[in-house]
């Protein structure tokens, strides 16, 4: 927790700051919303249930900070009749709630602390695997993605027109916006169902933020620089622009973010979509966990590396929170935990020892499917369907309790559902597990 060198707010409130994210399609705003309101509700209970956090006697959230996270908005969406989920997240706020806490008069743990929750789009998270590679290195990935299925299938020739690109030609401004706009359409396409990959690079040009336009100094991978390695391209040719605009995302646009940010992160939060991947099968859990690997790689020990050093300053808790387990039968519920594990083993082995804490969640932020029985006793679910508005019974797949080593599993799929009616703020969020991350965030033991 919190101690003497943390940073201070305004009030002189101890600040522990909680970095926020998630991999497209795993309910971050929800998960925060949640998060909150589970605070708020402290003194009626929420979070009886954690040893760690029964000091915690209020929660109050505040929104008179420049760029608040919106929990107005995502409280008025869920809430509503009918209810709706919250928006996704476009750009980095922050949720800053004021803890109270009982002590006994003797006690020298502050009465009173500061959390902030950094939010922030999980496509930029992804930004982490550009920071130590170069033009080349960039080029070498993608012309090795894109020449595998489902990425070949999903742009048919677009690998093929890049190859035929002269890196020393002068660059056809024409020509790069529509392999610009078709890069994009790519990238939309590839994180989308029925694909589901998380690898879709750079992450600012699926969601740009208020300060970058990919439009404005577009890049793409030119396979032909690399029988060129090193070379100086004329100015103004495709191999030139392309590079100084890759050089100038990755030292303007990416590496500053996470330097003003990460390196006042005190833990951080990763949310996947692992029944969507396991929905998509082998291309979609292997890119996934790829994606998990390079954007853990700085809690690695790499004393020479700024990034290694700049996330090892201050985080020393990373939890990787599988989502909407609710959408499972509860048998299938603790599961979906063991399979995470038996998914992430190698990461985890690779992190093992190290100084930072790593664990495994699944949870599920807001309910909204309720366990029932059929008419002969067997279990299902029940929920309102999201698009019709209908009210719906189903029986989910089964989850195994491994992942096999090559990733050859795939389930059936899965309804999408509406939050439930009748959420309150003044009453805790159904939902599961939430109090134990919070636990393990922020919890004292």
């Amino acid at each position: 927790m919190a101690n003497e060198d943390r940073p201070k707010s305004p009030s002189s409130c101890p600040v522990m700051r909680i970095g926020i994210t998630g991999l497209s399609g795993a309910g971050k705003s929800t998960l925060i919303t949640a998060i909150i309101n589970h605070l708020e509700n402290a003194r009626r209970g929420a979070l009886d249930g954690q040893p760690g956090l029964r000091a915690v006697r209020h929660g109050r959230w505040q929104r008179e900070y420049e760029r608040a996270f919106d929990y107005d908005h995502a409280l008025t969406a869920l809430t509503a009749e009918p209810p709706s989920w919250p928006e996704s997240t476009r750009d980095w706020s922050i949720a800053r709630v004021t803890l109270d806490y009982e002590r006994r008069w003797y006690s020298l743990r502050p009465r009173r602390r500061c959390l902030e929750l950094f939010d922030y789009p999980g496509e930029w998270l992804l930004d982490l695997m550009l920071l130590d590679w170069g033009f080349d290195e960039y080029t070498r990935h993608w012309v090795d993605w894109l020449s595998r299925s489902p990425r070949r299938e999903i742009s048919p020739g677009l690998l093929d027109e890049l190859n035929a690109i002269d890196p020393a030609e002068p660059v056809d401004e024409a020509r790069l916006r529509a392999l610009t706009a078709r890069w994009s359409m790519m990238l939309a396409d590839s994180r989308l169902p029925p694909q589901r990959l998380a690898r879709n690079l750079p992450g600012r040009w699926l969601m740009p933020g208020g300060d970058y336009d990919p439009e404005a100094m577009p890049f793409l991978p030119l396979p032909a620089t690399l029988h060129a390695s090193g070379e100086d391209f004329p100015d103004g040719s495709w191999g030139q622009v392309c590079r100084a605009n890759f050089e100038y995302y990755r030292e303007k646009i990416a590496r500053p973010f996470f330097e003003s940010h990460f390196g006042r992160l005190d833990a951080q939060v990763i949310l996947v979509d692992l029944l969507g991947a396991l929905r998509s099968g082998r291309p979609a859990l292997a890119d996934m966990r790829a994606a998990l690997e390079a954007i853990l790689e700085p809690f690695r020990y790499r004393s020479d590396g700024w990034l290694s050093n700049l996330f090892r300053r201050r985080i020393r808790r990373v939890a990787i929170v599988a989502t909407q387990i609710d959408h499972l039968l509860p048998a299938d519920q603790a599961r979906l935990t063991r399979l995470l594990d038996s998914y992430l083993f190698e990461l985890t082995q690779q992190l093992a020892g190290k100084d930072i804490e790593l664990r495994l969640f699944a949870v599920s932020a807001v309910t909204a499917a309720q366990p029932r029985e059929d008419t002969r006793g067997r279990p299902m679910l029940v929920g309102v369907e999201k698009s019709s508005r209908q009210k719906i019974a189903f029986t989910p797949p089964s989850i195994p309790e491994q992942m096999p080593h090559d990733l050859n599993l795939a389930i059936d799929d899965l309804p999408t559902l509406a939050p439930p009616a009748g959420l309150d703020r003044a009453r805790t969020f159904p939902g599961r597990r939430v109090d134990a991350l919070l636990d393990f965030l922020i919890g004292e033991h």
